[in-house]
């Protein structure tokens, strides 16, 4: 056997491997031999069919398994021994074709092309910037969020007709251009807050509308976007981009809000009683709690935006071309070439962060504990059931946590989410980031952009 390897570029590399008769002949001879002991043919006994009735019959399949064994495991040791940071797997070289002829077999000659993961440099230098943003808890942020409380904690009440604040619930029917019923069109029951219209000729049909009014509206005047239009409807992404014209909304219910009174029996039921005892803790304590609120949110968003800003500075050269032809090579299914060009450019994006992740694991020589992950384990567990208004108890919490962490799966996302945590802390240190304050509506819009 002999392996040889030439450069293409900087990021690939041609290996060609070539094969004689003694590289595969006792392996093929030793399996068609085992082979023959389980064959029956008519007029021959089991085991005593000649073996050069075996060897048509079967050998040029056991030829090409036990070639291809023999290529990948050379190919796997060529790899090991050269230390080679492949990208995906050898692939067929291009307008090469292959050497041998399997009627005569004799001597092969295969020819792969092999990509090769870039250098990471995380000397990063003084010019590698990064802005996070501070959100500053104003007075208006703290009204909002006093209203909020207010409006949580309120009484809600059916009323007849509508105010500028209330809630209408009822059945959404599509029409047609014409204005009737469109037949096999969408139909669901939801509802619309008034609160929310912009559309002035739309807010003054609703405002005022009782109950059992037939009110015709277009969805996009009474939603505030096209996730909020979707869950309206009860339609999917590409329905919402398509709909056009009016709907029919019969209104069933209309629900009235009084908010709560800013008076201590509102401050008791959002704090442990007597914590606050007057209007000016509970906006102090509203600073203090949005201030920690706020600076979660600024850190997510900051280490969303960071490691794609980060890995856009780098500019970590990739073999795209082969990556190209492995994927496709690779996948089970067809992949058009519409569909490589509009997922490659966020392939390779996820490819390099995980290149430079490796480079830091390795650099840092970072590790998980026990402990680490039961602690993840016990946040992510608790998180979930707080969000359904589920608490744990600290028993529960253990158990939950720990059948979480038995199954392979979950223990490794669990694991994922603690070493890019790690990983994002050190590169952290390794460049520049200067805070900048903004204000919470200039900063929800940029949230909005991450998630």
């Amino acid at each position: 056997m002999q392996i040889s390897q030439e450069p293409i570029d900087a990021l690939s590399a041609q290996v060609s491997v070539t094969l004689d008769k003694n590289d595969y002949k006792d392996r093929c001879d030793k399996i068609l031999k085992a082979q023959r002991k389980q064959i029956t043919l008519p007029g021959f006994r089991k085991g005593k069919v000649p073996m050069s009735i075996v060897q048509k019959q079967y050998g040029r399949a056991v030829l090409a398994e036990e070639i291809n064994k023999l290529l990948s495991e050379s190919l796997a040791k060529h790899i090991q021994e050269k230390k080679m940071n492949v990208l995906g797997n050898p692939i067929p070289a291009e307008n090469i074709e292959d050497e041998g002829d399997w009627e005569n077999p004799d001597t092969f000659k295969f020819t792969y092309e092999v990509g090769l993961a870039p250098e990471i440099n995380l000397s990063f230098g003084w010019r590698a910037k990064f802005t996070r943003h501070i959100i500053p808890v104003d007075k208006k942020a703290i009204d909002n969020r006093v209203v909020d409380m207010q409006r949580q904690h309120g009484k809600i009440s059916d009323v007849e007709q509508a105010g500028e604040k209330d809630m209408l619930l009822g059945t959404f029917t599509q029409l047609s251009e014409n204005g009737e019923v469109l037949e096999g069109g969408i139909e669901n029951r939801s509802s619309i807050s008034a609160e929310f219209i912009e559309d002035k000729a739309t807010k003054s049909k609703v405002v005022g509308s009782k109950v059992g009014d037939n009110l015709t509206v277009n969805p996009n005047n009474v939603s505030q976007n096209h996730e909020d239009l979707g869950r309206m409807l009860g339609i999917d992404h590409e329905q919402v981009h398509s709909l056009k014209g009016d709907f029919k909304f019969v209104v069933e219910e209309i629900k009235h809000l009084d908010p709560h009174e800013v008076e201590q029996s509102l401050f008791d039921k959002i704090y442990p009683k007597g914590e606050v005892n007057s209007e000016k803790d509970f906006r102090s304590k509203i600073e203090k709690d949005l201030e920690g609120h706020f600076d979660r949110d600024a850190e997510w968003v900051f280490r969303r935006r960071f490691v794609t800003d980060l890995i856009d500075y780098m500019k970590i050269p990739l073999p795209e071309e082969f990556l190209k032809r492995w994927i496709v090579a690779a996948n089970d299914k067809p992949v058009t070439p519409e569909q490589l060009e509009n997922e490659f450019d966020g392939y390779a994006a996820s490819l390099r962060w995980q290149l430079v992740q490796q480079s830091v694991l390795k650099d840092q020589n970072i590790k998980i504990t026990a402990e680490e992950l039961e602690s993840e384990a016990r946040r992510f567990v608790g998180a979930q059931y707080a969000q359904y208004g589920m608490p744990l108890d600290e028993e529960q919490l253990d158990n939950v946590a720990k059948s979480v962490l038995a199954k392979e799966d979950e223990r490794r996302k669990i694991a994922d989410v603690i070493m890019e945590r790690k990983v994002v802390d050190h590169l952290k240190t390794l460049v520049s980031i200067k805070e900048k304050s903004i204000p919470y509506e200039k900063f929800a819009k940029l949230a909005a952009e991450v998630k």
